[in-house]
């Protein structure tokens, strides 16, 4: 009753007043956390209802490293073109990644150009539906191109037409690569040009042979067949198959080519380099140059895929 009366008269007990004084302190901090919360509600609501676009960047290209594309793509001194190739959209970059396709009709055979065709367009095709790992994607697209260039050709014309076929699939600063035949893939990386695939020409085999004591080793590097093709899209059954036991990974300022024998075969090697110190557009103006200035009597058709990462 004695503190009854105290509190009437504004007489506060001592052991009261801090406890009051605590529970002011908790009020007033359940009253600031609450309208903390509504607050970031309110923000998420807005937001949910008005979300700020996603800046593109570079990086989301194939990888975390960005790159330019240079193309190049001419008849030389033939009557028709045989090469073809083939570049995926830019929207694929992001989720399935840059693939890139190099086919090269054989001359002499008859509608190289078709066979060129038909297994660049039935790779690039594929790739749009075409889900997994990166090898397994390249196999199973080599597989249908295989497939439908023996239907196209008809039991009675297979090996009478044939195509070298390269692909290279960038993704996740990883490049992947397939090969039949002896278009070439090389890098470029602090001034040495490094081929990554091995040609699949007879004159490979005239060396093993020579090494296991079938005749020269002179022999077999001038034979005049040596650079025929021992393996080919066309063929029927195809009888070499190269590839990576694991992915190139690549470094800024990495250079990729993806070329026929038409670039190679009328330039060096020490060209080629000096073209791919330059950007990507720039490096495909320079081949064009050089081969053009080259004059050779009978160019072949030329082509080349330049991948120049930043």
């Amino acid at each position: 009753m004695d503190k009854f009366v105290a509190f009437l008269k504004g007489k506060w007990p001592l052991p009261l007043l801090p406890l009051l004084i605590i529970v002011a302190v908790i009020l007033v901090l359940l009253i600031v956390l609450a309208v903390m919360r509504y607050r970031k509600k309110k923000q998420k609501e807005q937001n949910a209802q008005n979300p700020k676009p996603v800046p593109e960047t570079e990086d989301d290209q194939a990888g975390s490293i960005p790159y330019c594309i240079g193309k190049l793509h001419e008849q030389g001194a033939r009557d028709y073109q045989e090469d073809c190739f083939s570049v995926s959209p830019p929207e694929m970059y992001p989720t399935n990644g840059m693939l890139a396709v190099l086919a090269d009709g054989m001359g002499g055979l008859e509608n190289g150009d078709q066979v060129s065709q038909t297994a660049v367009s039935t790779m690039m095709n594929g790739f749009f539906t075409e889900h997994g790992a990166p090898m397994e994607i390249l196999t199973n697209l080599l597989f249908a191109v295989n497939r439908s260039v023996n239907a196209m050709l008809g039991i009675h014309n297979i090996g009478r037409c044939g195509a070298t076929l390269i692909a290279g699939l960038l993704k996740e600063g990883q490049f992947y690569y397939v090969c039949i035949g002896d278009s070439r893939i090389c890098l470029y990386r602090d001034g040495a040009l490094i081929q990554l695939n091995r040609e699949h020409v007879y004159r490979n085999e005239l060396l093993l042979r020579a090494i296991n004591g079938e005749g020269t080793l002179e022999e077999a590097r001038m034979h005049p067949k040596g650079a025929g093709l021992t393996s080919f899209v066309g063929m029927g059954q195809i009888k070499y198959l190269d590839l990576p036991a694991e992915p190139v990974e690549i470094r800024p300022k990495d250079r990729l080519i993806l070329m026929s024998d038409g670039v190679y075969n009328a330039l060096t090697r020490e060209e080629i380099s000096q073209a791919l110190e330059m950007s990507a557009e720039q490096a495909v103006d320079a081949l064009r140059e050089m081969v053009t200035k080259k004059a050779w009597p009978g160019q072949d058709n030329y082509t080349a895929i330049i991948l120049e990462c930043m």
